[in-house]
C-alpha cells in the first residue's frame, strides 16, 4: 500500500475513533453528576431509574463504536501487518480491556431488568472506565504508527523540493543564458543539489545536512534572480531614454510645424487653446516640463511610462489638431504650391494677349 493511502486509512480509523470521545466525556460528566446530586439530596426512584437508562445507553452506543472501529483496524490486513512489524499491535491487551468492558455492560442491562438502578450505574461507571482505557490504548498506537508514516515522508519531500528547485534553476537559465554572473550563482547552486548524495544522506539518517542544502542552493538562486532584475531595470532604463531622445526631437518638428501653420494664416492660438494651452509658450513649457519630469523618474518604471504615454498622447493631439486645421477649405488657397499655379497662370493668361473675359476664365481654371 502507498504511504498516502496509509496515512488515508489511519486518518479515517482515527476519526472514527475521535467520534467516540464526545460519549466518554458524557458519560463522565453524567457519574460526576449523579455524585454531586447525591451528596447534596436523595434522588427518588423514578430519577435514579432514569439517570441509570439514560448512562446504559450511552456505554452501549461507545462499545458499538469501538467495536466497530476494532473490527476496521482487524479487517484492513496491511494495516494490520504495519502494526505488528513496528510492534504497535497488542492484541491480548486491547481485546481483554473490550472484552472486560462489554461484561461490565452485560452486568448492567441484567441490573436494569431486574430495577437494580444502583448496580447499573455502578457497572456503566466501571465500563466506561476501561472503555477509556481501550480508547486510549488503539489512539496510541494509531497515533505513534502516523507519526512514523510522517517522519518517512519528510525526507522524499526533500528530494522532491530538490527536484523542483533544479527546474526552478533551468527556468532561470533561460531567462539570460549569457549572463555570467547569474551562470555562475545557478552553478553553485546546482552543486548543492546532488539528488543522488541527498539520497545517500537520507539513508543515513542525515536530514539536517540535506536541509542546509536545499536552503542554500534557493539563496543562491534568490541572488541570481536579483541581478537579473537589475539588468532587465539597465535595459528598460536605455530604450527610455532613447525613447525620449525622439520625443525630444519630435518637439522640434512639432514647433516647426507650428511655426509654418501660423505663416500660412491658421490661427495657431485658437488651436492651442482647444488642447487647453493659453499660447505657443505654455505648450512649449509643457512639453519640455513632461521630458524632464519623465527623465527624473528614475525610481519608477511605472511612472516614468505614464509620462512617456501623456507626452506621445499630446504630441499626437497637437498634430492631428494642426492636420485638420490645414486640410479645411480655407487654408487650401493659402499652400504655397497653390499660389505659385495661380500667378503662373495669370501671367500666361496676360502673356497670350487675349482680352479681359479670356484672361479671366484662364484665372479661372487655375483655382482648385
Amino acid at each position: 500500500m502507498p504511504e498516502s493511502r496509509q496515512i488515508t486509512t489511519l486518518f479515517l480509523l482515527m476519526m472514527l475513533l475521535f467520534s467516540a470521545a464526545p460519549l466518554f466525556v458524557f458519560a463522565t460528566e453524567d457519574a460526576t453528576n449523579q455524585t454531586e446530586d447525591a451528596a447534596k439530596t436523595k434522588p427518588n426512584k423514578f430519577t435514579i431509574a432514569l439517570r441509570a437508562k439514560r448512562m446504559l445507553e450511552i456505554a452501549n452506543r461507545t462499545a458499538m463504536r469501538i467495536e466497530y472501529f476494532i473490527e476496521k483496524i482487524y479487517e484492513n490486513k496491511t494495516l494490520i501487518e504495519m502494526l505488528e512489524n513496528a510492534s504497535l499491535l497488542n492484541d491480548e491487551g486491547n481485546i481483554t480491556l473490550f472484552i472486560n468492558a462489554t461484561n461490565l455492560l452485560g452486568r448492567a442491562s441484567a441490573a436494569m431488568n431486574s430495577s437494580d438502578y444502583e448496580g447499573v450505574i455502578a457497572n456503566v461507571t466501571e465500563a466506561m472506565k476501561t472503555f477509556r482505557e481501550a480508547y486510549r490504548a488503539l489512539h496510541n498506537v494509531l497515533g505513534k504508527h502516523m507519526a512514523a508514516l510522517r517522519n518517512r515522508r519528510i525526507p522524499w519531500g526533500l528530494i522532491v523540493a530538490m527536484q523542483r528547485t533544479l527546474e526552478r534553476i533551468d527556468r532561470v537559465r533561460m531567462l539570460s543564458p549569457n549572463d555570467e554572473n547569474v551562470t555562475s550563482l545557478l552553478d553553485e547552486a546546482e552543486q548543492y543539489l546532488n539528488i543522488t548524495a541527498a539520497k545517500e544522506m537520507l539513508a543515513e539518517g542525515n536530514v539536517t545536512e540535506v536541509a542546509h542544502n536545499l536552503t542554500e542552493a534557493n539563496q543562491l538562486i534568490s541572488q541570481a534572480y536579483k541581478l537579473l532584475r537589475k539588468g532587465a531595470r539597465m535595459k528598460i532604463w536605455k530604450r527610455m531614454g532613447r525613447y525620449l531622445n525622439n520625443m525630444e526631437r519630435s518637439s522640434q518638428k512639432i514647433l516647426v510645424k507650428i511655426a509654418l501653420v501660423k505663416k500660412m494664416g491658421v490661427n495657431v492660438s485658437a488651436i492651442l487653446e482647444e488642447l487647453g494651452y493659453k499660447n505657443e509658450t505654455e505648450f512649449r513649457e509643457a512639453l519640455l516640463n513632461m521630458i524632464m519630469t519623465a527623465r527624473n523618474k528614475v525610481g519608477s518604471i511605472k511612472e516614468a511610462l505614464l509620462k512617456l504615454r501623456n507626452i506621445s498622447q499630446t504630441f499626437w493631439r497637437m498634430d492631428k489638431a494642426l492636420t485638420r486645421h490645414l486640410h479645411q477649405p480655407q487654408w487650401r488657397d493659402h499652400e504655397p504650391w497653390r499660389g505659385r499655379s495661380q500667378n503662373q497662370t495669370r501671367d500666361e493668361g496676360k502673356g497670350v494677349g487675349l482680352g479681359k473675359g479670356n484672361s479671366h476664365n484662364n484665372s479661372r481654371r487655375g483655382r482648385p
